[in-house]
């Protein structure tokens, strides 16, 4: 789950749907649907054995139907933890707060947003490798999303390089927990000792607090 380059503005929700769709009620219930279907065949079955055709007749709609929103099934996944990453509480720090205490802060939420989600877990590691074009704009929606958290937890004058650092590092042992070397709690108390040792190097200085990060699917 490398870092991806600055893609679009975060703060801004394009009105399409997966497979370049204008949102309505109707089209995106289907999306819905295909998402929920798509969890629960993962927690049946697993990554290996998901199939589009088998997310769909367990959605209620065609095959057909699904591949008009997804491409590939890892495009789905993709999706789903995206939804689940967007969907995070804003980022609220505090002035008196140490550097570790605002990194923890940013990453934590996005840390154990798949903790009590096996299946998903590691479906969502497999499929945001793929270098399906679908997953790769996603990609950068996760790379725009937690660069945005940790912005607003550093403040917008620090170095690009500590906010990259730490999506190396978050991305690192985000992989490490998928392959099972310590839990996602784990990869938090992990950022929060690298914090503490880049801590002489950052300025702080935390925006205001915001609502739920949003940001365009389109491509970096």
């Amino acid at each position: 789950m490398s870092p991806a380059p600055p893609g679009p503005p975060s703060g801004v929700r394009t009105p399409t749907l997966p497979g370049g769709h204008v949102r309505t009620p109707k089209r995106a219930a289907t999306v819905d649907a295909l998402l929920a279907a798509g969890v629960a065949e993962l927690r049946e079955v697993g990554y290996d054995e998901l199939t589009l055709r088998s997310v769909a007749a367990r959605a209620g709609v065609t095959h057909t139907t699904a591949y008009e929103y997804f491409s590939t099934k890892a495009h789905l996944v993709a999706e789903e933890f995206v939804r689940r990453l967007d969907a995070l509480p804003g980022v609220v720090v505090a002035p008196t707060q140490s550097v570790a205490e605002r990194i923890t802060t940013a990453l934590a939420g996005p840390s154990l947003i798949l903790a009590d989600d096996p299946a998903v877990a590691s479906a969502a590691l497999a499929a945001l490798l793929d270098p399906n074009p679908d997953v790769v704009r996603l990609r950068a929606t996760v790379g725009v999303l937690l660069t945005d958290r940790l912005t607003t937890a550093l403040g917008p004058d620090t170095d690009p390089a500590i906010v990259e650092a730490m999506l190396l590092a978050f991305s690192g042992a985000m992989l490490q927990a998928g392959m099972g070397y310590f839990d996602y709690d784990g990869v938090v108390r992990r950022l929060a000792r690298l914090a503490n040792q880049l801590s002489p190097s950052v300025r702080t200085g935390g925006r205001a607090a915001r609502g739920p990060a949003s940001a365009s699917l389109s491509g970096s």
